[in-house]
């Protein structure tokens, strides 16, 4: 047996842009604020641009992605006679694999209700993208790393 890549010594990556959008779709789209004044619900996924890799060098799997990231909210005010829609865009433009939390620059674009997305829906959105650098490496790990055994 001829061994390309010993002891997963040398760099090989996997581009996982397609994965990325297929994945903000499944986990990002139909997240929901609701209380008694407001509803907002992220509708889709607009646009997913830039880099995402999961890359192993001398047997360490890391991710490397730098991705501006686009999605619409549409929502509704509550409580009055006549039914008042609000639609918007949420807009990441650096979503990167060695941010902190504190980091994220949410853009937001509304016909109204511009402070009550950030202040309700925003921390939503956040929690779920946090989890997408765990989930990234969970689904690709062992598609860059050859057995040793």
């Amino acid at each position: 047996m001829v061994v390309h890549n010993p002891n997963n010594w040398h760099w090989i990556d996997r581009n996982c842009l397609p994965w990325s959008k297929d994945y903000f779709n499944e986990k990002v789209v139909d997240t929901a604020f609701e209380n008694e004044q407001y509803r907002f619900v992220l509708s889709s996924v607009d646009s997913v641009t830039g880099d995402c890799d999961v890359t192993q060098r001398k047997g360490k799997v890391l991710c490397i992605y730098d991705m501006k990231l686009s999605f619409s909210v549409n929502g509704e005010i509550k409580g009055s006679e006549e039914e008042q829609l609000v639609k918007a865009t949420i807009s990441i433009p650096e979503f990167v694999h060695d941010q902190d939390e504190d980091d994220y620059v949410f853009e937001i674009s509304a016909d109204e209700k511009k402070a009550e997305i950030r202040k309700y829906f925003v921390p939503l959105l956040k929690e779920k993208l946090l989890k997408f650098q765990g989930d990234l490496l969970e689904a690709h790990a062992q598609e860059v790393q050859h057995s040793t055994s």
